[in-house]
């Protein structure tokens, strides 16, 4: 299916969120992604396709990818779609992934790192617009003060109590220490990891040491980010 893009904004310095129209209508979940094809030349050795998780909540109707764009270390697919212009088209297919929420009774722990914070923009917008009051904690971990959505994740926690949202912002990081003192009972919540591989895995083995059921942490990976906070 084509994806037509209809605009653009800036979510944060060098953080980009390019907003598209299905040809048809689409059906997904909030937390799931998509993989798309972006035919450029020329091409570098990661090719053609990405897969993106879909920022934008499913009543939106519209599918918005929300990434990092690096001049010195950019892909030609980033570049490929830095230059895409109103009207032009992107190709997707395969909508997976179960990074969502089925329960909204169970309480969360939702950790984001950089531009892993896409999926709970979508759960958390999804929620909001339906009138859901999760039980969730947001530990979302950047690189400065420039946080991507900031305005709309504070709109969510304004509308629902029971959402705590804290900005760990480098130096600090997110680690044993933190999340012992943030989510006092760690027994009751259910862990949302999702972010660079390197800090999804560390945070993953983090919170089995501190005892944390495995059937109680769900993780996401976004390829391509080496650093903690990408």
């Amino acid at each position: 299916m084509k994806l037509t893009l209809i605009r653009r904004k800036t979510e944060a310095p060098n953080v980009e969120s390019f907003v598209f129209s299905p040809a048809e209508p689409l059906v997904w979940k909030a937390g799931q992604f998509l993989h798309y094809v972006l035919h450029h030349e020329p091409t570098d050795n990661r090719g053609s396709d990405r897969w993106f998780t879909v920022a934008s909540a499913p009543f939106e109707k519209e599918v918005m990818i929300t990434t990092r764009l690096t001049k010195e270390k950019g892909s030609s697919f980033k570049t490929a779609l830095d230059g895409l212009k109103i009207g032009e088209y992107i190709e997707i297919s395969d909508i997976d992934g179960d990074f969502i929420v089925d329960d909204p009774t169970q309480e969360y722990v939702f950790i984001a790192g950089g531009i892993g914070i896409t999926p709970f923009h979508s759960i958390l917008k999804e929620a909001d617009r339906a009138g859901i009051k999760l039980h969730a904690t947001l530990l979302y971990a950047n690189r400065d003060q420039n946080i991507s959505y900031k305005d709309e994740f504070e709109k969510f926690a304004q509308n629902n109590a029971s959402l705590d949202i804290r900005y760990i912002i480098s130096p600090e990081r997110i680690d044993e220490n933190l999340i012992k003192k943030l989510v006092p009972d760690l027994s009751k919540p259910i862990f949302y990891v999702s972010g660079p591989e390197p800090m999804v895995e560390s945070l993953g083995n983090t919170l089995e040491k501190i005892g944390i059921a495995k059937d109680h942490i769900k993780q996401d990976y976004f390829p391509g980010y080496a650093g903690m906070v990408s």
